[in-house]
């Protein structure tokens, strides 16, 4: 089966009409020209941009074909009509280092011109790239006079990036270092710059005060409040966790969010309250009065690796590491981002951003109510965030683990551009969460989600609104979803489409994913009022639920198709709810509404969900019951593709569950309601964009 694009977009149908107007031959305006083809790879993708003029109607295809190593062309997932000016479209599961050919056909009832487009490529290398000149040695007992070299430290990083050059190692020994730092020029594709821990023993980046963790710093000012001098700061922890800000210091005293500790700061001094009523000397303050520990701006080619970078927070927009202006090719790998939010803030114009195997947490987050961090505000940002006016293209987030967050990650800006993100989310483990998993509100094209675990998370994806397309999610876990934050009462749901303007999604591709809740009265799917979007196509997919598998409730009247689903819940008097009709069966459900005509229901029958193991029993019916979709799921093992996102005994990796992770998938909670009540006996309308709420119906 070969996913076609055939519905035009609603900027594409205004375009359209404009056109219209004007005196052109009819036959000019509709047939499609081909101009150009761009292609931007990354690791294990590639990103298709293909130009064309005319086709005013907007009824012309553009079908994709890959050759890998020179090999025969392949048929691949179409292109979606993005711009007026523009398809794109992307390769999947590709190699790093390789080297790849791509063929575009356009078709177009009303005549074609330039239909064949063709280019080459190759993936990017997924080992980062090695210093080639000389080394750097900083040490905590070092002295910023010395030469740098290993008998003779330097005593701060922003000594060493004053003397550093294209190609220098620095190497950062085991130590805390209290800075925030600049850099304004890096390196080259053959001479980067590279930061690194020298390997013996952690090497910190710290924007906490070390002056105020010691207990003489603290003075008791009575009823379980304690005060320091401190420049202005936004961030206070207590060992390690973070507490709330308050903006008086009456407000900390009354506590009115009723948590245990909080801080504020008030003319030039900072106020705690530990928790537990406990003082300084039993619990350490931590009080950030950095805003960030690296600045990259204008510098390409940076390397950042194996560093800690923590407590950076103390300005109203603070980030572990910006990365903005034309920093290109800056790579962060293995790194721990703790007590920063987000961890990366990327700005303007950067391209291709790796970030690799590093782990992003925030503790204490994920445990502020809910609707407080949504009317306070900048702390939903995550281990990544995008700026609004970001303009490049090719950032690669793979192999990290993000936890203990609000929200894991941000992947889009919200600034139109004339090309398309081409960014990958790819292997991650997003994990206690108080809200989304991923976001990809904003401009969104060519956005790869792919083999990811979303796990203990209120939503798996948002795409409220992914503006642009085509956004592809592809083969990743959206399990034990749950409210995690105290006080959410919004209904859990494995995506979010609501969006509260009025920009719709771009076209949006769900492919074998595997999603399920346990909390009691919850659907697997959700989709309710203002939710927008030009098109969506989802396939092979295992939604399980406890109250319906799958829940849609949406007044637009959006093009909207699923089919080869397993739908499945654990509440034996409803299946699905679509457009106010409960169907028990999947043959009533395809007979009212057309959706869903090979789809499954029952018990997936999944190897140990109990467990964390989402894979599929030998005797699954998931097992060999997917439909082909080209350049997704062509390698398979067994006579056909499975249903959901682990085919067994297939290559395609998602990360294991969190170790810390209840092991038990239903606990203790309320009972549900009895059939044919609301899950609470009220409707929760999730409304805007922030929300991931719905509207639930008995």
């Amino acid at each position: 089966m070969r996913p076609i694009n055939r519905t035009v977009p609603w900027h594409l149908a205004c375009a359209a009409a404009a056109i219209a107007l004007l005196p052109l031959p009819s036959f000019a305006q509709n047939a499609v020209t081909g101009v150009d083809i761009a292609v931007h790879a990354t690791f294990q993708s590639a990103g298709i941009q293909v130009t064309v003029t005319g086709d005013a109607n907007g009824d012309a295809r553009a079908m994709l074909e890959v050759s890998v190593s020179g090999g025969a062309y392949a048929p691949a997932h179409d292109l979606s009509r993005s711009d007026p000016a523009w398809f794109a479209g992307s390769v999947f599961f590709l190699e790093p280092d390789t080297d790849f050919g791509v063929r575009v056909t356009l078709e177009d009832p009303d005549g074609v011109s330039g239909g064949t487009l063709e280019a080459t490529g190759r993936t990017r290398s997924k080992t980062p790239p090695e210093a080639t000149g000389g080394t750097l040695h900083v040490s905590v007992s070092g002295d910023d006079g010395g030469t740098g070299e290993e008998a003779s430290p330097l005593r701060t990083l922003g000594r060493a990036l004053q003397t550093a050059a294209p190609g220098t190692l620095i190497l950062l020994h085991a130590g805390e270092y209290h800075e925030s730092v600049e850099i304004l020029a890096g390196g080259t594709p053959e001479a980067p710059l590279v930061i690194r821990a020298a390997g013996d023993g952690p090497a910190v980046l710290t924007g906490f005060d070390p002056a105020l963790s010691d207990p003489g710093a603290w003075t008791d000012e009575g009823g379980g409040v304690y005060s320091a001098a401190s420049p202005q700061t936004r961030y206070a922890a207590a060992d390690g966790v973070r507490l709330w800000m308050y903006e008086t210091l009456a407000d900390l005293r009354a506590m009115p969010l009723g948590l245990d500790g909080g801080f504020a700061w008030v003319d030039g001094r900072v106020y705690v309250a530990l928790p537990g009523g406990l003082s300084p000397s039993e619990v350490t303050p931590m009080v950030s009065v950095m805003g960030r520990a690296l600045w990259i701006e204008g510098a390409p080619n940076v390397v950042v690796r194996d560093l800690v970078i923590r407590g950076y927070g103390a300005e109203e927009y603070s980030e572990g590491i910006m990365v903005r202006d034309g920093s290109h090719a800056v790579w962060i790998v293995d790194c721990a981002f703790e007590n920063t939010m987000p961890g990366i803030w990327v700005k303007n114009d950067v391209d291709d951003l790796a970030v690799l195997g590093s782990d992003f947490s925030d503790a204490g987050l994920a445990a502020f109510p809910w609707d407080a961090v949504k009317e306070r505000g900048g702390m939903e940002s995550g281990a990544i965030s995008i700026d609004g006016e970001y303009d490049g293209q090719g950032i690669v987030f793979d192999g990290n683990t993000v936890h203990d967050t609000f929200d894991g990650l941000h992947i889009c800006g919200d600034t139109a551009m004339d090309h398309p993100n081409n960014a990958d989310v790819i292997g991650n483990h997003v994990y206690h969460a108080g809200d989304d998993g991923i976001e990809t509100d904003g401009e969104c094209s060519n956005v790869r989600i792919i083999g990811n675990r979303f796990e203990d998370c209120l939503c798996g994806v948002s795409l409220a609104p992914a503006v642009t397309g085509p956004t592809y999610v592809l083969r990743n876990l959206m399990v034990d979803l749950k409210n995690v934050a105290p006080g959410s009462e919004w209904s859990t749901r494995a995506f979010k489409f609501n969006v509260g303007d009025d920009r719709p999604s771009g076209e949006i591709f769900i492919y074998h994913n595997t999603a399920s809740t346990f909390e009691p009265a919850q659907s697997a799917f959700t989709v309710t009022d203002e939710s927008t979007w030009v098109r969506v196509l989802m396939l092979n997919n295992i939604w399980m639920g406890t109250e319906y598998g799958f829940y849609y409730s949406n007044s637009g009247d959006e093009p909207f198709h699923h089919d080869y689903d397993i739908v499945y819940t654990t509440d034996p008097t409803r299946l699905i709810y679509y457009q106010d009709g409960r169907y028990g069966t999947i043959a009533e459900y395809f007979s009212a509404t057309g959706q869903c005509e090979h789809c499954l229901s029952g018990d997936p029958l999944l190897a140990d969900a109990a467990a964390g193991d989402y894979g599929l029993q030998e005797s699954s019916p998931a097992v060999d019951a997917a439909t082909p979709v080209p350049g997704v799921n062509d390698t398979f093992a067994g006579g056909g593709p499975d249903i959901g996102a682990l085919e067994r005994g297939g290559s395609i990796p998602v990360p294991d569950a969190a170790p810390d992770l209840p092991p038990d998938p239903l606990p203790d909670r309320a009972e549900p309601p009895p059939p044919d009540a609301a899950a609470d006996g009220t409707e929760h309308d999730g409304g805007g964009k922030g929300g991931c709420g719905c509207t639930v119906v008995g």
